[in-house]
């Protein structure tokens, strides 16, 4: 494991460093962060930023370059997304670009990969995913939603939840079950993508979450018809391909990346430094600063993590069942370092407009609300604690068998 930029590693992130100064517009320069993709700016207030990305060929950095990507390996990914969270450019996260286009490339037709890739890049169609469902969060192999064979194709019916930025999306990819009677129960489902703007049996209902931002929602599916060319790795084929695309999703989340924690941290820091306390300011408890101290030390601990499942995906190509830690370690530590920095704020981090005490407090007050799902969105802490238990440390089970890999 070298924890030191490769020359390629180092060559990128001063030339990224460079772009950012020089090239992207001050609007779109030191942001708040947050885990969840920024929806306050338009595609008018979008497009500089992305036509400073189409012209270095950066759309899609870790898309293979004849699809259109850069190529970029993990360890150019990593640099990547440290320089735009160390930028302050806003969170940038797209299903279409890090989720369902890898997976079209990794397990779809040619005929998708033609009809989908280039429309995914330049941003023509979004995608969002459709997995959770009200029994089937976690447990996602329990799902209840149904696609019945019909002529051409399939009859979708069902329900999900937590559907993040649907009423933002041009198309959908979505989890169901196309063998009702498959045992074990993760053989009969597939991976079905539709048009969400304009098929028939679809339906929203927003979800506006406790710190007043609509991102999730309810979708409905009533006899919604998909082509059976619309099918991504084939029929019964899907929890494979799904697994696939979760395994590297927990890896590149944000709750994940130790950039993201540091600028939290920063934030709390600077609001320590700022807040008057007795002759002085909070920073000059001993007391913070020891905590402090110890939360930038558990940064560190999940920064070498991070570098040891890189080198297990330059290896294997595969992050494997340790991505599973990201999610909870990552999740529990951005808690802590909110909840550390609420404390500061005292008073201000229940301020929930910008007045009296200003915008960033306000921003505070809504992040702290937001965070309690940062160990529950996308499969919760105890769920990754099992995995990790029993395919990393193939420790027994409740019925002392052995946790060998499923």
């Amino acid at each position: 494991m070298n924890v030191n930029d490769s020359p390629e590693q180092a060559g990128l992130r001063a030339d990224m460093r460079a772009w950012i100064r020089e090239e992207v517009p001050a609007s779109l320069k030191d942001r708040p962060q947050s885990l969840l993709a920024d929806e306050s700016l338009t595609k008018e207030e979008w497009k500089p930023l992305l036509d400073v990305l189409a012209k270095r060929g950066l759309l899609a950095p870790a898309w293979p370059k004849p699809y259109g990507g850069a190529g970029f390996d993990v360890g150019q990914m990593i640099v990547f997304n440290e320089e735009w969270i160390r930028g302050g450019l806003p969170m940038f996260r797209s299903d279409g670009i890090d989720k369902i286009g890898p997976t079209i490339i990794a397990a779809g037709s040619e005929e998708q990969k033609q009809r989908f890739l280039p429309r995914i890049l330049t941003r023509e169609i979004i995608f969002a995913q459709g997995y959770s469902e009200p029994g089937a969060g976690s447990d996602l192999a329990s799902l209840s939603t149904r696609a019945d064979r019909s002529e051409g194709g399939f009859l979708v019916n069902g329900q999900k939840i937590w559907t993040s930025g649907a009423h933002l999306a041009d198309w959908m990819y979505v989890l169901a079950r196309t063998d009702q009677n498959a045992r074990p129960k993760q053989k009969g489902i597939s991976l079905l993508i539709f048009d969400a703007r304009n098929s028939k049996g679809f339906t929203i209902s927003p979800i506006v979450s406790i710190d007043g931002f609509h991102h999730f929602n309810q979708t409905f599916y009533d006899n919604l018809f998909i082509p059976e060319n619309q099918v991504i790795g084939g029929v019964n084929n899907g929890w494979r391909v799904a697994n696939i695309l979760l395994g590297h999703e927990r890896f590149s989340h944000p709750a994940g990346n130790p950039q993201f924690h540091e600028w939290a941290l920063g934030q709390l820091k600077k609001t320590a430094r700022e807040l008057p306390a007795g002759e002085g300011t909070v920073w000059d408890d001993p007391g913070l600063r020891r905590k402090i101290v110890q939360l930038e030390m558990d940064v560190d601990c999940l920064r070498y993590i991070r570098y040891r499942t890189q080198t297990q995906i330059a290896k294997t190509g595969n992050p494997g069942h340790e991505s599973s830690i990201f999610k909870f370690y990552g999740g529990e530590l951005l808690q802590a370092i909110i909840e550390a920095h609420a404390e500061v704020a005292g008073p201000g981090s229940v301020n929930w407009e910008a007045e009296p005490f200003g915008e960033d407090y306000r921003a505070l007050a809504r992040r702290a609300m937001r965070c309690r799902g940062y160990t529950i969105a996308g499969g919760t802490a105890e769920v990754q604690r099992n995995i990790v238990a029993k395919r990393v440390l193939q420790l027994p089970n409740a019925r002392g068998d052995a946790g060998a890999a499923e």
